[in-house]
């Protein structure tokens, strides 16, 4: 048995396009919700990576 594998950023769009062809209402409700969940991951992997970027460069000539 092969399982396919996702990149994390395409995980939000095929699990709405499963909760759309899904005839059972639990199981939409459930791939919704992992759609909505991994976009709000990634968008919080990119805030952080955002603000590494812009903040993270502060602290190289200073010593502890």
């Amino acid at each position: 048995m092969t399982v396919p594998i996702y990149n994390l950023q395409e995980l939000g769009v095929h699990a709405q396009g499963m909760a759309r062809e899904c005839k059972n209402e639990r199981v939409a409700m459930i791939l919704q919700s992992v759609a909505i969940g991994s976009m709000i991951i990634m968008a919080g992997a990119a805030a952080a990576h955002l603000l590494k970027d812009l903040f993270g460069h502060t602290e190289q000539g200073r010593s502890r």
